[in-house]
């Protein structure tokens, strides 16, 4: 099918060499206008402008065939390109509360990938080109979560006046792709050669107690590791949970490079302890006497480093044990599916129990485990 052409007369707006430029043919002869404006909204709102003022003067019999009547007289400014953009974003999602630890394990990456893509991406096409480099190196999982960035990434900059068009919104998520990550919970079974493999072995042993914790009361890891006696009342059996040891913000995840922080939604939870729980911690506190001090640390006490332990400890008890390896991570899914299908606890203290303010995130996660209710006879 031939190429539609434009009508006699008008004036195209395009974008050559990253900047804005006119086309257009008048009494036998085309015409090529640089601007040298930005491909952003501010730039294609004065270039639509100028197009505007020639396709005029061409009808009335007024055009300037210098086209010296129809350059800006706003100074040439070099538009931004994706790599700047895309830092510029960074800061912006900084700003906004985005952890140092998220923005090194997600955004950094992305915009290392955008530096070797070398292209600035302008177009849909070039926005497909870059999804479709990032989907031939990564996971469909970690490619479709890229793609999610990218497209909040696209509206944050026509909503900045940077561009007009996200050229990232149309491209479509891929389908299905294996989980990097096994997330079923652990069953009793498994629990119990768990523990039975981490006290075998003299190397692990020393996290045991550290383990239970976080089978047993469903913290996150860095929640653990931030624990200090002064969260832990042992006449009551109680423990608070009101912060964590967080990854730094360059996500370094070294003891010594540790910060405290908040816990991650900001609740604070109350949680009891076991007969089981309450006993071992009463045995560590006869050696601890400092309120301050971390309930759990490296054998030359240190603060846990959360991926040396993953790696060191954690993955080494599962494959002794012989069971699929899960995070550690997977031990808070682990006591919130057990609670739910096991204990009959009710989605609000599922939530309670895993310091969220509402049930929203427990009724989308474990919400299938719910059992039926039982109808009433009505006659």
């Amino acid at each position: 099918m031939p190429k539609k052409r434009n009508p006699k007369g008008t004036v195209v707006v395009e974008v050559r060499g990253g900047t804005l430029s006119l086309r257009f043919r008048t009494g036998g002869k085309q015409h090529r206008l640089a601007l040298g404006l930005p491909n952003s909204l501010p730039g294609k709102k004065l270039a639509k402008a100028k197009a505007l003022e020639i396709q005029k003067d061409i009808a009335f019999g007024e055009f300037d065939p210098t086209l010296t009547k129809y350059r800006p007289n706003t100074p040439a400014v070099q538009p931004l390109s994706t790599v700047e953009l895309f830092e510029k974003y960074i800061e912006s999602r900084r700003a906004d509360g985005t952890s140092g630890q998220a923005i090194s394990a997600r955004y950094k990456p992305l915009l290392s990938n955008l530096k070797r893509f070398g292209l600035s991406i302008e177009t849909a096409d070039h926005a497909y080109d870059f999804v479709q480099l990032l989907r031939s190196r990564q996971s469909p999982r970690i490619a479709n979560q890229n793609l999610t960035l990218l497209k909040a990434f696209g509206k944050w900059v026509v909503e900045n006046s940077h561009t007009e068009d996200n050229p990232y919104q149309t491209i479509k998520p891929l389908k299905g792709g294996p989980p990097v990550q096994n997330r079923k919970p652990f069953t009793l079974e498994e629990i119990q050669q768990f523990f039975g493999a981490l006290k075998a072995d003299p190397v692990t042993a020393h996290y045991h107690d550290f383990c239970l914790v976080l089978l047993s009361l469903g913290l996150r890891p860095s929640e653990a590791i931030g624990l200090r006696w002064s969260h832990i009342n042992l006449d009551k059996a109680e423990v608070t949970i009101r912060e964590s040891l967080s990854r730094a913000e360059d996500g370094s995840s070294a003891g010594y490079a540790r910060v405290r922080k908040v816990t991650k939604t900001g609740n604070i939870r109350t949680l009891p302890l076991s007969p089981l729980l309450s006993d071992i911690l009463n045995s560590r506190w006869s050696l601890e006497r400092d309120a301050d001090n971390l309930v759990f640390t490296t054998p030359k006490g240190k603060p846990i480093d959360d991926r040396r332990f993953r790696e060191k400890i954690w993955k080494r008890t599962c494959k002794a044990a012989g069971i699929p390896y899960r995070p550690p991570y997977t031990s808070r899914h682990t006591l919130l599916s057990h609670g739910i299908e096991t204990m009959g606890w009710t989605l609000p203290q599922a939530a309670k129990v895993a310091g969220h303010s509402n049930t929203r995130m427990v009724a989308q996660t474990y919400g299938h485990a719910l059992t039926n209710p039982e109808f009433p006879e009505l006659q």
